[in-house]
């Protein structure tokens, strides 16, 4: 006959043979909570296993179906499923109402958990000199920027299993690990890398926007963490607690006396080395410790571990005429008239159709360097690249912020600024004032058909 030892109580009790610890509890007068009755249609019965884990037969049947669902660690069982064949030790888990509003909040998808120890890479970042940025900037223009910027950087941390945590003024805290802690060092360094990659797509347009120089440093470390739930009732969130968190921060933070954009942690270097490209690495005192400590700068993953890691965004290559191609299209993919912006790591491009011919070109005005069309959107609207037939024609396209027009063939300017003011400046924008001068050709890429692909040359 088992024998079962509760916590915080201090009580213990005996089990019979085939008896569920939730009946020999309610028998042995002990407080077990069961809100749903003992039928495992919530988790308010839920006790952790301190000890005597292996004298707990494997979840089955519902027990199973709500672990998964809410993503319970093995140590946490169901009172009302557990059969115990031998000695337990464990804790109960919901003492009071209290706890049983928390369970139920918890019990509410997927993302909501109790609480596990979990190993987990931590993400920070901060942007350059924001306080200086935030006190020359609007109200409104501020949020614009951080919403702009946050807008990119959590697309490209989900797309690598990152769950984003928090935004704290210009800063933002990610977590990489919750569900495949394997390969969460290496997602990470991705996902920071690519972030790299979008900041500096972006440095243009806040140039042109705002006059300012943005920049953003990265931090990551590696390490324990409790993953968990945490917030009051109805406004709870998924979060990481430990010091794990604290060095992540503080890893970013050395960014600023190392002059560098992105350090990782030696206990996550360790975890990627095979797989990375360091280009230098730096002996620093963190904040808030005595000894100093080795934080490494990356540069780029090696070509294999980006071929594995990015298969899906690697697009196809080719050298031909002495040009390296890239593959983005099947032809019949694209209607006639049909316009396509593409994600390509060093830009962003937009491709159109106009019969047999393709058009590939930078999306970005060649005057401020704002955004042609929205980078997510597919557009089947010609009346986009010629607003009226009568002052464009089928090789031109139209900047939609200041009416200039472009020939697609060469990218050379058709007409200039049509809706400046008179004094050449661009209403809502008047701060940067006079841009009539700033008359660029839109930059043109060469395109070819070959194997029913449209393909691409960037570069030489």
């Amino acid at each position: 006959m088992p024998t079962l030892h509760s916590f915080p109580d201090d009580f213990s009790f005996s089990c019979e043979d085939g008896e569920t610890l939730l009946e020999a509890a309610r028998r042995a007068g002990l407080p077990l909570t069961h809100v749903c009755g003992g039928k495992a249609k919530c988790s308010t019965c839920r006790v952790w296993i301190l000890d005597g884990l292996e004298n707990c037969p494997e979840r089955t049947g519902k027990e199973a179906d709500l672990a998964e669902q809410l993503g319970l660690d093995p140590h946490v069982r169901l009172s009302c499923q557990l059969r115990p064949t031998g000695y337990l030790k464990f804790r109960r888990l919901v003492l009071d109402e209290t706890d049983i509003l928390l369970t139920s909040q918890l019990d509410g998808g997927r993302n909501r958990k109790a609480g596990e120890l979990k190993q987990v890479a931590i993400f920070f970042s901060d942007i350059k000199g924001f306080t200086g940025i935030s006190e020359n900037l609007l109200p409104y223009d501020v949020l614009h920027l951080l919403n702009r910027y946050f807008a990119q950087m959590g697309e490209i941390i989900e797309a690598n299993d990152g769950f984003v945590d928090k935004f704290v003024g210009d800063g933002m805290m990610a977590i990489f690990g919750i569900d495949n802690p394997e390969a969460a060092p290496l997602r990470a360094v991705n996902a920071a890398l690519q972030c790299q990659a979008a900041i500096d797509r972006m440095k243009p347009f806040f140039k042109s926007m705002y006059d300012i120089d943005f920049e953003v440093r990265i931090g990551l470390h590696w390490g324990e963490a409790v993953i968990g739930s945490v917030g009051s009732i109805g406004s709870e969130r998924l979060t990481a607690i430990g010091d794990v968190v604290n060095v992540a921060s503080r890893v970013e933070a050395a960014n600023k006396e190392a002059g560098t954009r992105f350090l990782v942690s030696e206990s996550l270097y360790e975890q990627v080395r095979d797989d990375v490209e360091m280009s230098d690495f730096v002996r620093i005192r963190l904040p808030g410790t005595s000894q100093r400590t080795t934080l490494y700068e990356i540069s780029g993953l090696t070509p294999q571990a980006s071929a594995a890691l990015n298969a899906a965004a690697d697009r196809e290559t080719m050298r031909f005429a002495g040009r390296d191609w890239s593959r983005l299209i099947a032809v019949d993919a694209l209607d006639d008239g049909e316009v396509r912006v593409f994600d390509l790591p060093s830009l962003d491009l937009v491709l159109v159709r106009h019969g047999d011919t393709f058009h590939a070109f930078n999306n970005a005005c060649p005057h401020v360097h704002l955004p042609l069309f929205n980078r997510q959107q597919n557009l089947d609207c010609p009346e986009k690249l010629r607003p009226d037939e009568s002052e464009a024609n089928a090789n031109e396209v139209v900047c939609r912020w200041h009416r200039s027009r472009f020939d697609l063939d060469t990218g050379e300017v058709v007409s200039w600024c049509e809706l400046l003011n008179e004094d050449g400046t661009s209403e809502g924008m008047e701060h940067l004032g006079d841009i009539s001068k700033n008359q660029n050709p839109l930059q043109v890429f060469p395109t070819r058909v070959d194997g029913g692909h449209v393909w691409v040359a960037i570069g030489e």
